[in-house]
């Protein structure tokens, strides 16, 4: 995979390339201010990125003019997905407004609506780089994920199954959830009752049962086990 910087480019030209590669089917993804696609694809993506910067120009700071009608905001400094928030929030409010050179350019009666949802972008980028820290901890296993149920801490996943039995076919149903020590309790108690119930109708779910039975009751030690190092 060839990985390409792509913090500079203002909204305008990430969108026009983001269209383009579509077009053209080129397989990409965009992790904060990377793009990466394929090798076949880097030296046509490299010309079209060197293209697209050879045609921008620096632009200096600017600041709200008191005596214009219109206001103009220097967005250069704001993170890639940073702008794509706040322009999918402008569009939802329909804010008139035109981004050239990474400077957003709007009414200035809409002042207040565009201040808002800067603060609201930079929220949501806050947001999600929290969460993907998060998700990153919980996968190197320093961070101990959420209950499914209740939402609580530590939790760990568990395979529960219970089986339902008939004259010649039996059925097995199979759950695979995170959660906590008083959940899983509750959700083990209820697979082992439905299968000590229904689960014993044909020889051959009356003899499956007892596996299933043993399965489910191994996997629960191992969960209390997993939210004892846990804890």
């Amino acid at each position: 995979m060839a990985t390409f910087e792509i913090g500079d480019l203002s909204p305008q030209d990430l969108l026009e390339l983001i269209s383009a590669m579509n077009t053209d089917g080129v397989l990409h993804a965009i992790t904060g201010s990377k793009l990466k696609v394929s090798d076949d694809d880097s030296a046509e993506i490299k010309t079209v990125l060197d293209l697209l910067r050879s045609a921008s120009q620096t632009t200096n700071d600017l600041k709200p003019d008191s005596r214009s009608s219109e206001l103009k905001y220097d967005i250069s400094n704001l993170h890639s997905l940073e702008i794509q928030f706040l322009i999918s929030r402008l569009r939802d409010r329909d804010v008139q407004f035109t981004i050239d050179e990474l400077v957003l350019k709007v009414s200035r009666h809409q002042e207040h609506v565009v201040d808002n949802a800067l603060e609201e972008s930079a929220a949501e980028l806050q947001l999600l780089e929290s969460n993907q820290t998060e998700s990153r901890l919980i996968k190197q296993g320093t961070k101990s994920p959420y209950c499914e149920i209740c939402g609580k801490t530590p939790a760990a996943p568990i395979d529960l199954r219970r089986q339902v039995g008939m004259v010649v076919l039996m059925k097995t149903y199979t759950s695979e959830m995170t959660l906590c020590s008083s959940c899983a309790d509750e959700a083990y108690r209820q697979f082992q009752k439905s299968t000590a119930i229904k689960g014993w109708t044909g020889i051959r779910s009356a003899l499956m049962n007892p596996i299933v039975i043993g399965t489910n009751a191994v996997n629960k030690s191992k969960h209390r086990k997993n939210l004892e190092k846990k804890g």
